[in-house]
Parts: C-alpha cells; structure tokens; sequence
C-alpha cells in the first residue's frame, strides 16, 4: 500500500514539476519542491535518515557525488541530504516512463546512455556545462544496485566527469537502504537510512590517465565507511 502510495504520489509530483517548467530549471523552488518530494516519500515509509560528515559539504561548490546504490531509496536519501542546486545522472530507461519523464526532464535531471559510449561522453560535457553554473551532480557509479548488499565494481564515468571539470569528489556511503527494499521486490521495511559524506577529493592534480587509480581510490573510501549490517534486522 505504502509503495502503490509512493508511486501515484511521484507522478502527481511530475505533472506539478512539469508545471514548474515556468521556474529556471536550477531555481531555489524546484529545488525545494523535489527535497519536498524525497523527504514526503521517506516519511510516509517510515524511514529515518542519519546524516554524518554534514560539514563536509559545501553548498556553493559544484561536486561530483560518487555513491554505493543498494536501493532505489539511496536516491530519495541523497536528495534529502544534500544541501544546494544537486541533480542525478540517470540511466536513459527512467526517461521511457511517460509523466515521469517529462517532470525529470523539466526537473533538470540528467539522461545517459550507457550502452552507448559516444552518447555518454556527450553526457559527460553536458553534465560539465551544467555544473559551471553552480550546479552538484549525483552518481550511482555501480551502475544499478546491488543484489546482494555488497558494494561491485565501480564504472569510471563519475570520475572522468570531475578530472574533465576540475570539479571535487566527495564520496558518500549510503548504509541501510538494502535491507529496507531489495532489488526486484516490493516488500518495504521501515527502518533507518544513514549517509555518510567523505572528506571531499579535489582533482586539480589528477589526468585522465589517472581515472583507474581515482575511481579506486574512491570505491576503497566507500567500502571502508559503508555498514553492511546497519539497519539490519
């Protein structure tokens, strides 16, 4: 019932976000509206979020988030955290649902393809463009959650991004969200949701030759923060 209630709330949310249009799409109101939409669905779910290393995070930099994703509440969770302008880079399927679509599209939200490596590269300066105007950007860099709760390799799309842009890193450990709603099921479990902003990693220093030893350098961060067992029952 809690999820039929999600759903149907997250559509009336996207024709309201379509209506919004009328705002700059990187406003103060459209920015409030989706933490409205995040925070709505974690409360109506039952889910309390802990936030650690809060200090961390600057709200007038551009950032590139890099997450572990064990849930789609991972989403829910980082919207409602992240203080500032943040948008997600999502994998083209979500831009397929009619409604949507269009409210992620008017939303600000970025498409990639990631079957297609032209395409994503495309993603990549757009999403560079974007983030010179002040804007953060979120990536799940595992590329789809995980089945099991462990933390898979990760892809080096988030990474290319920040060494391209000279934007920081800040690495985020997301703990909690798997046991709440498992990948394929729709069973929801209230519970409590903890995120985890790193210090953040700068990148002036770092060439695109190095995006295997950043992107491993992050994936190490997050796993030594991140809590299999949080939440837990």
């Amino acid at each position: 019932m809690i999820i039929f209630a999600s759903i149907l709330f997250t559509f009336l949310c996207s024709f309201i976000a379509i209506a919004m249009g009328i705002f700059k799409t990187y406003s103060d109101p459209i920015n409030n509206f989706i933490r409205f939409w995040a925070r709505t669905i974690l409360r109506i779910s039952g889910i309390q979020v802990e936030i650690i290393g809060i200090e961390n995070v600057n709200s007038g930099v551009p950032t590139v988030f890099l997450s572990n994703h064990g849930s789609l509440f991972d989403i829910l969770a980082a919207i409602y955290t992240i203080p500032g302008t943040v948008r997600f880079i999502a994998k083209k399927e979500l831009f397929r649902i009619p409604i949507f679509a269009q409210g992620m599209k008017l939303a600000g939200m970025i498409k990639i393809d990631r079957g297609d490596s032209a395409k994503a590269r495309e993603t990549i300066n757009e999403a560079i463009g974007i983030m010179k105007k002040g804007v953060s950007v979120i990536i799940f860099p595992e590329g789809t959650r995980s089945r099991e709760g462990n933390i898979k390799p990760f892809k080096k799309g988030g990474v290319i991004l920040a060494i391209n842009g000279k934007f920081q890193i800040i690495p985020m450990a997301i703990s909690g969200s798997f046991h709440i709603m498992k990948k394929n099921s729709l069973h929801l479990r209230k519970g409590k949701i903890k995120v985890h902003f790193i210090e953040p990693i700068q990148t002036e220093n770092y060439q695109i030759t190095d995006r295997n030893l950043l992107i491993g350098k992050v994936r190490d961060i997050i796993v030594e923060n991140y809590d299999p067992d949080y939440n837990r029952k």
